[in-house]
């Protein structure tokens, strides 16, 4: 699965996610624009480092839509046959989110956790700083010991991914794509 992060305005950004024997899903424009790390790309990189099968791009990757995404691609075609997939998706996507038990929740948690930990390092202390640090904090009071175990273990390399992909997000011009091939959070094409 190939999933293209897209600088589609000068603070905006889309996503188009190509997976084989399935349509082309698409969100434009997708929520959380970020200059250093765009919302969706911190939960690809957590889900990917932490083996999360049941998260957003995992429930993607078994052919659903997260509740999110909607079929995309080239236009033209049999309208009849394109609204047929879409309710095909729709339906799977919805099957994916109730049965996604733990991985969905500890996708939610453990990238707002990674999120805060790594601007925190970023960007000057302040107020609203200060106070999502504290957010987090009661946040990572409510996991088990094992997942903060978990959490704490792969703090380096989603840091490292963090950085990488940061510095080759902050240097797309508008109209240029980020491409990850799922679970890899290596940059491709």
């Amino acid at each position: 699965m190939k999933v293209h992060f897209i600088r589609s305005g000068e603070r905006r950004y889309s996503m188009r996610i190509e997976r084989a024997g399935a349509p082309v899903l698409v969100m434009d424009p997708a929520p959380g624009f970020d200059p250093d790390l765009p919302h969706d790309m911190v939960h690809f990189v957590v889900e990917a480092a932490l083996g999360l099968k049941a998260g957003v791009f995992g429930q993607i990757a078994a052919g659903g839509n997260a509740g999110s995404f909607h079929i995309g691609g080239p236009g033209g075609g049999d309208a009849r046959e394109h609204r047929r997939a879409a309710r095909k998706q729709a339906a799977k996507g919805r099957k994916l989110i109730e049965g996604q038990g733990r991985d969905g929740e500890l996708s939610e948690i453990a990238a707002f956790l990674f999120d805060v930990a790594w601007r925190s390092q970023l960007r000057p202390d302040s107020a609203a700083q200060r106070a999502a640090l504290g957010e987090a904090d009661r946040t990572r009071a409510g996991l088990s010991p094992e997942e903060r175990a978990r959490i704490d273990t792969a703090r380096p390399q989603i840091f490292e991914t963090f950085e990488r992909l940061s510095k080759a997000w902050r240097a797309l011009p508008v109209g240029g794509a980020l491409i990850l091939e799922w679970p890899s959070a290596q940059p491709i094409g």
